[in-house]
């Protein structure tokens, strides 16, 4: 038996889950169509909170606000206890004072249907987050649990109400159930199936109103650690690697992609040392050094990370000594252009930036040449859904502009090309151009 309670059938298809024994685990926003969002007074920690305050509790225990259940879970299945995961992490956000949860009832699923009415759906996760599982496209879902926990490692904790119950009926199980801390910490990446679990992670949807600052996944080596040839770090969310190929060039790629390379090919042997005075060089076999980040000269506690944004970046005890965010062309359905973020064509003449001022634009040697015009809104972003419609979205996950191109599935892109074109691809061609 499900220690949640009854599986809904037919999951969403997985994400590409890609781990080495070198990596951790997160992967990047994917959002979807948006409501107008209600304002809100709630905080992430007081969310948190109030589900830890829970912890042990029953389906018709008095809770942490010395109030009697968690909205319906001890009567609403005929006057008994229903499957109450849905009602306790509604009763948490509410109680936590997230303006509007009307839309959120019994069924796990309906946190899913919130995100997408909000825009609030998330790939990577944040405290105060509701974890979707298993939900099967058609408004059902098997679990939703409150993140409480996320770590840099990208591993999570959660709090799950109505787990652990037994017996046959729905009465039964969910009357010996109760609120359940999720630990030991379990991979928060969508398409994950941790054990702990035993569902497939879906989504995670904030609460509207409520300012989300999710934690960016980084896998690292400290100081004093080597890559030889075969071996690679590989970014949480599993799409980029920093690898050590056997023709002795030291590589970021992205699935078979190159992104940044250190130049070094054709010395069989080679192998990438992250030194303890916070160089990052490639040595051939012989010892000698071929390639280096020229950041040595440091003392105290180095790291070599790859981040879930493609960055690979060197720290020390000062702060940031090296970053290398490599040009990446190509954005797939369900990515997310950040504020800061860009897309640099393939020869690197033409770049696409998520602007801090909010506005989308395209420029090539520092002359914008094409924008949406959607200045005026710190912390605007850009999302390529899966639908085939590029969207800009305000922070508050209000429609600033839009392609128009929305209404399609299968494979679907964003490209900026070499020619300065900007290009929504899908199964069957272009969906929309700039027209540059």
């Amino acid at each position: 038996m499900n220690l949640y309670g009854p599986r809904e059938e037919t999951p969403i298809r997985p994400f590409r889950l890609l781990i080495t024994t070198l990596s951790a685990a997160l992967i990047g926003p994917a959002v979807l169509v948006a409501a107008s969002p209600p304002a809100s007074a709630a905080s992430k920690p007081s969310i948190a909170a109030l589900a830890l305050a829970n912890v042990k509790k029953m389906a018709c225990s008095v809770n942490s606000q010395n109030g009697k259940a968690f909205e319906s879970s001890c009567t609403g299945n005929g006057g008994q206890p229903e499957f109450w995961c849905a009602d306790f992490a509604r009763w948490v956000w509410s109680e936590a004072g997230v303006a509007d949860t009307s839309r959120l009832n019994a069924l796990a699923g309906s946190f899913y249907l919130y995100g997408l009415d909000y825009n609030t759906l998330s790939s990577v996760p944040a405290v105060g987050d509701a974890a979707v599982f298993d939900y099967n496209g058609s408004g059902n879902a098997a679990h939703v649990a409150i993140v409480t926990e996320v770590s840099l490692y990208g591993t999570i904790e959660t709090v799950s109400g109505d787990w652990g119950g037994h017996g046959n009926t729905e009465a039964q199980f969910s009357s010996t159930s109760s609120v359940v801390q999720n630990t030991p910490a379990y991979l928060g990446t969508l398409g994950a199936t941790p054990g702990i679990m035993g569902m497939t992670i879906s989504a995670f949807v904030a609460p509207v109103g409520v300012p989300v600052t999710p934690v960016l996944g980084e896998s690292w080596l400290t100081g004093g650690h080597t890559l030889t040839a075969g071996q690679k770090l590989t970014s949480p969310n599993g799409l980029y690697s920093l690898v050590m190929q056997s023709d002795g060039n030291l590589v970021e790629e992205t699935g078979s992609r190159p992104l940044w390379s250190a130049g070094t090919t054709g010395h069989i042997g080679d192998k990438a040392v992250v030194q303890t005075d916070g160089n990052l060089v490639v040595e051939s076999s012989s010892g000698a050094a071929i390639w280096s980040s020229g950041t040595g000269g440091h003392s105290g506690a180095i790291t070599l990370a790859v981040r879930d944004d493609a960055s690979m970046v060197i720290t020390g005890t000062s702060g940031t000594l090296w970053n290398r965010r490599p040009q990446i062309e190509i954005q797939f359905a369900g990515q997310t252009l950040l504020s800061g973020q860009r897309l640099v064509s393939s020869n690197g003449m033409y770049i696409l930036n998520m602007q801090s001022d909010g506005n989308l634009v395209e420029y090539t040697a520092g002359r914008p040449l094409w924008a949406t015009g959607t200045q005026g809104g710190a912390g605007n972003r850009a999302v390529m859904q899966t639908d085939g419609n590029l969207v800009v979205y305000s922070s508050t996950g209000v429609v600033r502009w839009s392609s128009g191109s929305g209404g399609h599935s299968g494979n679907i892109n964003l490209m900026l090309l070499a020619n300065a074109g900007l290009v929504v691809n899908g199964p069957s061609g272009p969906l929309w151009t700039n027209h540059i």
